[in-house]
């Protein structure tokens, strides 16, 4: 879809409001996601989001939320309730649709780290706590983002053991 290249094109050189309101402007109105239109408005943007921003090429993905947090916070913010849940989808789609899967070490890194990269959202308040446990209770919150079962359930589950380490205290 063409508004992942504009967003790309200016997260760089945007403040993080100027980005989340660059977001409401370019819309979600026939987005096109994986070579198909996805009508689910929350999917849509986070999902232009994350490609927006995301390039695990530059780190690990909590390195690469840490870098963008500020962006990625605002972006959240202004998607209104279920953004973060939203996100947190998009990202599980990052990792695992065969469109835009990483591959091999980076992949797995990333799959065996998640807790980490929930616990950079959560500390840098981009998602909320509730919003975490909205998202791992629903296995299939990566499925506008054709996220196999198998590998959900291994993203889930370190959501689950990022959740107990909250309910213990952190």
């Amino acid at each position: 879809d063409w508004r992942i290249a504009k967003l790309y094109g200016v997260a760089d050189k945007s403040r993080p409001e100027e980005f989340a309101a660059l977001v409401d402007e370019v819309g979600t109105r026939d987005a096109v996601c994986f070579g198909s239109v996805m009508m689910d408005r929350p999917s849509a943007r986070a999902h232009f989001v994350v490609l927006a921003l995301i390039d695990l090429d530059d780190g690990s993905l909590a390195e690469c939320l840490t870098a963008r947090r500020a962006l990625l916070k605002a972006a959240v913010a202004a998607g209104g309730p279920g953004a973060g849940s939203a996100l947190l989808a998009a990202l599980e789609g990052l990792l695992c649709s065969p469109a835009t899967a990483v591959e091999g070490e980076a992949r797995e890194s990333a799959m065996t780290s998640f807790d980490e990269a929930l616990k950079v959202l959560w500390e840098y308040e981009v998602v909320s706590e509730d919003e975490v446990r909205m998202w791992q209770a629903d296995e299939r919150a990566g499925r506008n983002y054709q996220v196999s079962g198998a590998d959900a359930i291994r993203l889930h589950e370190k959501g689950r053991e990022f959740l107990e380490w909250v309910d213990e205290g952190e």
